[in-house]
């Protein structure tokens, strides 16, 4: 006999003994109505499929749904790899293969919504059983209680209930989310069969049985339960879609079964960024819940018509599949739709040209800024707008030095302990006021002054008299002398290299004297400084506006008359308003816009990366097994490979040392960590562990939490963390908890044995980033800033070193020591460090010269002729080569 022919024999069998099944629940009459019905037959054909590609898709797709190939690359549009002769369906975000994760998310989807349906029903069938059973009886009052309590679920919407629920337990295994959904959907069962057991109990065979002495258990088995079976199997056959639909919200929404795992839910919510780039992501697990929800519900209603011939409608076999050929339909549009290309820049190629004054140039960000007083403003956007504000003694060039500013001279004495720095003379303040000695004074004791509630103050500890000043004990800060109208000395307790930078910070920025002594956050003064900018006006809620400041100590600075920051707008909208040219630069980008642009030929020249001063790594706990053994840790640093991040999102920088390339340090001319699988393996096998990745065995024998904050990058960088540690016997799982939870776990003594871990440097300063994080001096038990509680005698001593020293090339072989302690050591592994990429419009000139600062706008100008080309302003929309459904889609991509 062929294959072939044992196939069709099998499913003869099958089909026979289905109907069998159906004639004993439903009745040879219902059966046979259910069988005529094309319609439900269709229905129950496409629930068989789905069933059928979850039992044996896993087993027969050639991929492991949580392993990336990081083999291929991404296309131009930043969108992950498309469909291929390796991946059919091409791969998720991740680089994991999209069919094998529709398979395995079919196979967990329906078993949840399955489970959860027997579960349902079951109890809906008791609950109404019971309380049929009581209805008119002594115990009435039962009935009328539960149906009271059934009443009020049943007002609830059910999907925002379950969301709500969900919400309530938080991110939970298949098992919490089975009872969730099974404990919250029995209601419509219990309310039917309660009406169906009422109205049995009152039939002349159910009142013979009790005349003959039967019980209640027994009329319940006997005359109730068999003549509510075909009913129970209608219900759970219209919940068991529900129950899809509810699983898939949970999922979407984040609260459903733990990533990496794979439901058809879980997927959507991943591929909602990329629907703009690749829709076939959002298709397949779209159209997969669609389906399955209209398969159930066919079915459900063939049943509910072969019960109840009188009610049913005019047979559905003769009438066209037309929910299906609509979402067959909208599968069609997604898959085949891509996002249209970005637009050329405005203006075109402009003329070799001097330096113009005049015009406004326009930004926009995604942020609010909190505050601008300089004392009390921290946030980025508050940074960004000080820098133009409020000018410093002392400032950044754009080879990373420290340059005199306000200040024309520096003198160092006696040791590295005082520092003098002379004032250039004739320099106003936005008043109208002329900056003096006695105000650099004055400004300092006011950021360092007790009432002032300034996030930098203890920053300048080194300051003599900083103790006793800002507890209150002393009038003045003795360490700032005024030594005349433009000279004023700063004396240390000891010599420290981290003064000047820190002097670079608007913390110690000037301000006029109107600003008062202290600072009251709540009510704070205007802005005013002595910068090229000064604030016209501000909307918390809304923009910034800054005008030229006529009084500026450089001559001819600033160019621009002034600068419009439009606040709290979306990337996306930005995007669009640049494209549009209501924007002249655009620096909030999505990961996929960032791809987009920086594939386009036609934004050469008018782009650039400009790195942040943050470093990301994985922490590992060296006080928790088991990492306190030397060799596990080195065997996670070399088993990572950070270079693959760089793939999954564009603006991602892999790092090999603690501190990223903005920051001046030692010299890069060598790797200071690479990945290497095989001295990981061996590793393990010295901690004895040893792991054979052929068979997989061995390995750490307990699971290893990994702490990440839900549906941010740091998870997903978590999911390739747990990929590349299964390769050396270490079973990673990600426990995602909020940003508060985060961040009191990850800082308390024992808490969290790995995690991730992101700093961000005050100021471009080695120093700024190793001693808050991984010397002896950051760990606290609670609150500490040493996540890996790392203690370490030798990297005191070097950082203690190094934040002494004075020459600079002694200071950088210090800290390159640092680094290799590290690495040796490995409290830490370095993954990546963020990027921005920022553009600009060919008539705004000068912008490409402060790479290295990015809020060095005073010595941008607008080439008002290049600015005329370009319309002058917003420009017509022009017709875009893709279809009006991709232009739709390439605006719905949306930042994560």
């Amino acid at each position: 006999m062929t294959a072939t022919a044992r196939w069709a024999r099998l499913s003869r069998g099958a089909a026979r003994a289905a109907g069998r099944a159906g004639r004993a629940v439903l009745g040879e009459d219902a059966a046979r109505r259910f069988l005529g019905d094309r319609s439900a037959l269709l229905g129950l054909g496409i629930v068989a499929l789905l069933s059928l590609f979850a039992a044996v898709g896993p087993a027969v797709i050639p991929h492991d749904p949580n392993v990336s190939d990081f083999t291929l690359a991404r296309d131009a549009s930043g969108a992950p790899p498309g469909p291929s002769a390796a991946h059919w369906l091409g791969t998720d975000p991740l680089f994991r293969d999209l069919l094998a994760r529709l398979a395995h998310g079919a196979r967990l989807s329906l078993a949840i919504a399955l489970s959860s349906t027997a579960l349902a029903t079951g109890l809906g069938a008791l609950v109404g059983v019971t309380a049929g059973m009581a209805a008119g009886t002594r115990a009435d009052a039962l009935d009328g209680a539960l149906m009271r309590l059934v009443d009020v679920i049943l007002a609830l919407p059910y999907l925002l209930f379950v969301t709500a629920i969900g919400v309530a337990v938080g991110r939970a295994d298949v098992g919490t989310i089975l009872l969730v959904l099974g404990l919250t959907g029995w209601t419509g069962a219990a309310r039917v069969v309660r009406a169906k057991t009422a109205e049995l109990a009152q039939r002349d065979f159910v009142a013979s049985a009790r005349a003959l002495g039967a019980g209640p258990l027994h009329i319940v088995r006997r005359h109730v339960l068999p003549n509510v079976g075909g009913t129970l199997l209608a219900l759970a056959t219209i919940s068991a879609g529900q129950m899809i639909l509810a699983e898939a919200a949970l999922g979407y929404l984040g609260v459903g079964a733990q990533p990496p795992t794979a439901t058809w839910g879980r997927m959507l919510h991943e591929a909602e960024p990329y629907l703009g780039v690749r829709p076939l992501l959002v298709a397949a697990p779209g159209f997969a819940i669609v389906l399955a929800v209209l398969g159930f519900h066919r079915a459900s209603e063939g049943l509910r018509d072969a019960l109840d011939p009188a009610g049913a409608a005019l047979p559905r076999g003769r009438r066209l599949p037309v929910d299906l050929l609509v979402a067959g339909a909208a599968l069609l549009l997604l898959s085949g739709g891509s996002a249209g290309g970005v637009r050329a820049p405005l203006g075109g190629e402009p003329a070799p040209a001097a330096p113009v004054r005049g015009g406004t140039l326009r930004l926009a960000t995604t942020v609010n800024a909190r505050a601008l007083d300089p004392a009390i403003a921290y946030d980025e956007l508050s940074s960004t707008v000080a820098e133009l504000v409020f000018a410093r003694l002392v400032t950044w060039d754009e080879g990373g030095r420290i340059t005199p500013d306000l200040a024309r001279a520096i003198e160092v004495s006696r040791g590295g302990r005082t520092y003098v720095f002379t004032l250039r003379e004739g320099v106003r303040f936005h008043d109208g006021a002329e900056l003096r000695a006695a105000d650099v004074k004055r400004s300092i004791e006011r950021t360092l002054h007790p009432r002032t509630p300034s996030p930098g103050a203890s920053q300048y500890d080194m300051i003599e008299g900083f103790a006793e000043y800002h507890a209150g004990a002393a009038p003045h800060l003795a360490g700032v002398r005024v030594l005349g109208d433009h000279a004023v000395a700063i004396d240390l307790r000891a010599p420290d290299a981290t003064f000047l930078p820190l002097m670079t910070l608007a913390f110690m920025a000037p301000v006029c004297p109107s600003s008062g002594a202290t600072v009251d956050a709540a009510s704070p003064p205007p802005p005013c400084g002595a910068g090229p900018f000064r604030v016209a006006r501000w909307d918390q809620d809304g923009s910034i506006g800054l005008a030229r400041h006529e009084g500026y100590f450089r001559p001819g600075l600033p160019y621009l008359d002034a600068i419009a920051w439009q606040t709290g707008v979306r990337a996306t909208t930005q995007r669009y308003k640049f494209e549009q040219g209501e924007l002249d630069v655009l620096r909030d980008l999505t990961a996929i816009d960032a791809a987009a642009y920086r594939a386009a030929p036609g934004w050469e020249g008018q782009r650039r990366w400009v790195t942040r001063n943050r470093t990301n790594a994985v922490f590992l706990n060296t006080e928790l097994a088991p990492f306190d053994q030397l060799a596990v840790r080195r065997a996670v640093a070399f088993a990572l490979d950070p270079t693959v991040l760089e793939k999954v999102r564009p603006d991602l920088l892999a790092l090999d040392r603690v501190l990223p390339p903005s920051i001046p340090g030692p010299p890069r001319d060598a790797p200071m960590r690479q990945h290497d699988l095989p001295r990981a393996l061996a590793q393990m096998a010295e901690a004895g562990y040893p792991y054979d990745p052929a068979t997989g065995k061995g390995g750490y024998p307990g699971v290893i939490d990994y702490i990440a904050v839900p549906d941010t990058l740091e998870q997903a960088i978590g999911e390739i963390v747990q990929q590349q540690l299964a390769r050396i016997g270490l079973r990673v799982r990600l426990r995602l908890v909020s940003w508060a939870t985060y961040l009191a776990e990850a800082s308390r003594r024992r808490a969290v044995p790995m995690g991730w871990v992101g700093w961000q440097a005050d100021f471009p300063d080695p120093a700024s980033v190793f001693e808050p994080t991984l010397s002896t001096r950051a760990i606290r038990d609670e609150g500490s800033q040493n996540y890996a509680f790392f203690s370490d005698e030798e990297l005191d001593r070097t950082l203690d070193a190094a934040h002494a020293e004075q020459d600079g090339a002694r200071r950088l072989a210090l800290y390159d020591r640092a680094e290799r302690i590290v690495r040796d050591r490995a409290p830490w592994v370095p993954t990546y460090t963020a990027r921005q990429l920022e553009l600009w419009h060919p008539y705004v000139r000068g912008h490409e010269g402060a790479a290295a600062l990015t809020s060095r706008l005073h010595e941008v100008w607008l080439d008002p002729s290049a600015r005329a080309a370009a319309g002058g302003g917003p420009r017509a929309a022009a017709p875009r080569t893709a279809t009006p459904l991709r232009a739709l889609l390439a605006r719905a991509a949306l930042p994560r």
